[in-house]
């Protein structure tokens, strides 16, 4: 019996069962091994949106690793959520004019939940209106379904 990555809280662990998820071309573990390593980015924080953009950073490091083969951080954008908070960086995020490569790649990979416009959505009360409208847009054009609420 293969290993269940959602009960997993090792990051490392989760990888290497990613890597030889994908040796074996088991391609349903390896995305329940993707969906861990991000949840896994906001495991340690109670705000329901800081703890869904940690995830979304996640997501995007974990998207990088992949295409350079190495960790490499999210630097900008971890500066970014410090100085001026998770509100204000997923607004900015819903409301740029272009989608990011991280957004298509989460998208394209069946993990638009992940993506901060996804959360914008999720958490409408916490956004000003024209960001919610935006991010529900963009998700649309995408088309990705839509949270409930």
């Amino acid at each position: 019996m293969a290993a269940d990555p959602s009960k997993m809280s090792d990051p490392t662990k989760v990888r290497q069962l990613l890597a030889n998820a994908e040796r074996l071309n088991a391609t349903v573990l390896a995305t329940a091994c993707r969906r861990r390593l991000y949840e896994l980015g906001g495991a340690n924080l109670d705000d329901p949106v800081e703890r869904r953009l940690a995830e979304a950073v996640a997501a995007l490091e974990e998207t990088y690793r992949e295409k350079h083969g190495r960790a490499q951080a999210a630097g900008y954008t971890r500066r970014k959520i410090a100085s001026v908070g998770a509100v204000a960086t997923l607004s900015d995020w819903a409301l740029k004019a272009d989608v990011t490569l991280g957004f298509v790649a989460l998208v394209e990979g069946g993990m638009a939940e992940f993506t901060g416009e996804y959360v914008v959505a999720e958490f409408p009360d916490r956004f000003e209106p024209h960001v919610v409208a935006a991010a529900r847009k963009r998700l649309e054009q995408y088309g990705v379904e839509l949270p409930q609420g």
